[in-house]
């Protein structure tokens, strides 16, 4: 993923990825993923959007889950 100056990517605001929106990110992280990881993931963008879901991006779906999480466990 480029550093720097690069916009960030578009993601969606709602708890299932979808159309993407700006947002004004204040912080970037970085993920490392299992092989297998990375490819349940590209599988499972690529069916959301074969079923005609709309375009989603690994951010928006990274994003999803860490609101999940996050409002799960209180925080």
């Amino acid at each position: 993923m480029p550093k720097g100056g690069a916009a960030p990517p578009a993601v969606s605001s709602g708890a299932t990825p979808g159309a993407a929106s700006p947002k004004g990110y204040a912080h970037t992280l970085s993920l490392r993923l299992t092989a297998e990881q990375y490819r349940r993931l590209r599988r499972h963008v690529a069916r959301v959007e074969d079923e005609g879901q709309g375009r989603v991006t690994h951010q928006s779906i990274i994003e999803a889950a860490l609101g999940e999480y996050l409002d799960r466990q209180g925080g």
